[in-house]
């Protein structure tokens, strides 16, 4: 069989869908079918060209576990605003129609790009040449947009975005979404039939963090072992609501609890300003961070701190909560009553949830923590690391993914 896949991110890339996209990638073709995955050219989290690559139109990889990669032009988004995510993401729908439309003939299309631009202009060239195709929706949209305070419900752009989306998802075969709450949504309000609707989260592989001491990381930072330390570790983006994190901790007065923020992303810049104007001594910034260090980074904490931007965790699952849940340690989120996020925490009893525009509530609750005896925290990281293991494993949601990319083709 041959399998087209087009993925939005792709390693060498540090973001989670980009390892499900391998994943999957990998299984089909050690399955002996020939994979063929269409990405642009790596630029994550900080929208510039890695140093092994050089730009061009089109560049062909031969990787090793048998499936070949396409990399394709597209325009990199080194800010997070409207106008350059717009021309990130048609860039790159743009380049992927056209190989699409005139690369021989494939039996499936597997899309995990992004919304809407890249996910409609790869349906309408699977369409064109009579290819079925698979979605994977990683984040709702316009509704994400929404939640960012990006773009109004009212505004007439907001209606033509979700119309379209709406058209992109009954459109496909079928449609692979992360969580129940988004599954609502499109068999709901989008109008898509059940069972065309299928609830697999993204995975983490366990293998990818390993439990390691406490202080191993702490010692480079300079962060004394008696200290009491969050952490957040991942992009530093405009949804990720970083900034909520620094203005809640900076008001906390407890020399002995320190706040790391590993990572780098659009808003790193403006986030170092924030912590430069308030005048706090014990927020520390470690960028690049490497994949290699992520389970030294995560055990470095007491707590990991998960905010997000207003009523974004109504839009999408943050891909870094599974790392933390498998690093074994509790979780402090910042997210909506009736989120995903919510749902997952109470399910697992692995944390603590504030919602957001309650600053005072975050503030209380950052304090409090550091005075909670060791046992109860080792007991929440402890029930983050089992619910994960049997919910999101590689083991339990990637065989079901490869199965329904085949049976689209079948039916």
């Amino acid at each position: 069989m041959h399998v087209l896949m087009v993925s939005g991110v792709f390693p060498p890339e540090p973001v989670v869908s980009s390892q499900t996209s391998v994943q999957i990638a990998e299984k089909m073709a050690g399955q002996g079918h020939q994979v063929k995955v269409l990405a642009p050219f790596p630029s994550r989290p900080m929208g510039q060209m890695y140093p092994q690559y050089k730009r061009s139109l089109l560049q062909s990889e031969a990787c090793p576990q048998g499936y070949k990669v396409i990399r394709c032009f597209s325009i990199f988004s080194s800010v997070s605003s409207l106008l350059s995510r717009f021309l990130e993401n048609i860039s790159f729908g743009l380049s992927a129609f056209f190989v699409v439309l005139f690369s021989p003939r494939a039996d499936i299309v597997y899309g995990n790009t992004w919304p809407i631009f890249a996910q409609g202009l790869t349906c309408l060239a699977a369409r064109l040449r009579g290819i079925p195709v698979v979605l994977s929706v990683q984040d709702v949209y316009p509704e994400s947009l929404s939640a960012q305070g990006r773009l109004s419900e009212t505004h007439p752009l907001y209606k033509i975005l979700k119309w379209i989306d709406r058209r992109i998802a009954r459109s496909c075969r079928a449609l692979i979404v992360i969580s129940d709450r988004f599954a609502e949504i499109y068999r709901n309000d989008r109008g898509v039939p059940a069972q065309q609707v299928h609830v697999i989260p993204n995975w983490v592989d366990p293998q990818e963090i390993s439990l390691l001491p406490q202080d191993q990381f702490r010692k480079r930072c300079g962060i004394p072992r008696e200290a009491f330390v969050y952490v957040y570790g991942g992009n530093i983006g405009v949804a990720a609501g970083v900034e909520v994190a620094i203005e809640a901790f900076s008001k906390v007065k407890n020399d002995r609890v320190y706040l790391l923020i590993a990572g780098d992303g659009t808003q790193r810049t403006a986030c170092e300003n924030l912590v430069a104007k308030s005048g706090v001594h014990n927020i520390i910034f470690h960028h690049p961070w490497p994949v290699e260090e992520t389970s030294e980074v995560l055990a470095a904490a007491d707590v990991l701190i998960l905010p997000t931007l207003g009523e974004q965790s109504l839009a999408s699952v943050p891909s870094k909560m599974l790392n933390y849940m498998l690093a074994g340690r509790p979780i402090l989120a910042v997210a909506a009553h009736g989120s995903d996020i919510e749902k997952i925490m109470n399910e697992a009893l692995c944390g603590w949830q504030v919602t957001p525009h309650n600053p005072e509530a975050l503030i209380d609750i950052l304090a409090s923590l550091a005075e909670m005896p060791v046992a109860e925290l080792t007991e929440k990281g402890e029930n983050g690391r089992k619910y994960v293991l049997e919910h999101f494993s590689r083991d339990v949601c990637l065989p079901e993914a490869v199965r329904i990319i085949l049976c689209a083709v079948q039916n």
